[in-house]
């Protein structure tokens, strides 16, 4: 054997000098400071970004709180108007006086009949009659004459009971122009006469029946007229 190093003795001096000359470094001073500034600015926006998120929620928690509250404070508004509406629906709490029943409406006056001879019972005149005067819609027809009256007017003659009284209750329509068919009285009558819608005279009559305590509907005869009046 010579007396030069061997081959292991040539690695490990290899070896000593490769970690004893240190390498070129990639970068400087400046690419440190830059990557430095770098990621502070990068930890900096995350940081604002947060707070500006943790705000957002904040902030929606806040105004999903002020709508519960309106919501809240909009339910208990209404809730009294439901309870009074249930306590409508339900039974009274105490008898009210019932309200009073509004007037007849009044169309288009009935005026004069057609034909030649006046119709003592009138269909279209009693249509008026039962509804202005309720008590007498199933009132029997009275006994009339065959006697024709010319001139367009309207008659009903009625059978008719007021309690125990008992009568002739008659409504006479003039038409314009023409003179009363009736204008005699007795005792035991109540008569009425008004002038109507179309310019004509309504004239109404009760009497009494013999053996009747009173004339039925009498003392409110005057009254009957005035409202047939505004129909005729």
């Amino acid at each position: 054997m010579n007396g030069g190093p061997n081959a292991d003795e040539r690695l490990a001096a290899a070896f000593r000098a490769a970690a004893d000359t240190p390498p070129e470094a990639g970068f400087s001073a400046d690419d440190v400071r830059r990557e430095s500034h770098r990621i502070g600015r990068r930890n900096r926006n995350l940081l604002v970004g947060g707070v500006a998120a943790a705000a957002i929620v904040l902030a929606g928690g806040v105004s999903t709180g002020v709508l519960l509250a309106r919501s809240g404070g909009e339910t208990s508004a209404a809730a009294p108007a439901s309870d009074a509406g249930a306590r409508s629906l339900g039974a009274p709490e105490m008898a009210r006086e019932a309200p009073a029943v509004p007037p007849t409406p009044v169309g288009v006056p009935l005026g004069p009949a057609a034909g030649d001879c006046v119709n003592p019972q009138d269909p279209e005149l009693r249509a008026v009659v039962d509804e202005v005067l309720p008590e007498v819609a199933t009132a029997s027809p009275a006994p009339t004459t065959m006697i024709c009256r010319p001139g367009g007017g309207r008659e009903v003659n009625l059978q008719v009971a007021d309690g125990e009284l008992t009568g002739l209750f008659s409504v006479v329509y003039t038409a314009p122009g023409e003179e009363p068919s009736q204008t005699a009285s007795a005792v035991g009558w109540a008569t009425a006469e008004v002038s109507t819608a179309s310019g004509g005279l309504v004239t109404v009559t009760s009497r009494a029946e013999s053996d009747s305590g009173g004339v039925p509907f009498g003392d409110r005869v005057p009254e009957i007229a005035s409202a047939l009046a505004p129909h005729l």
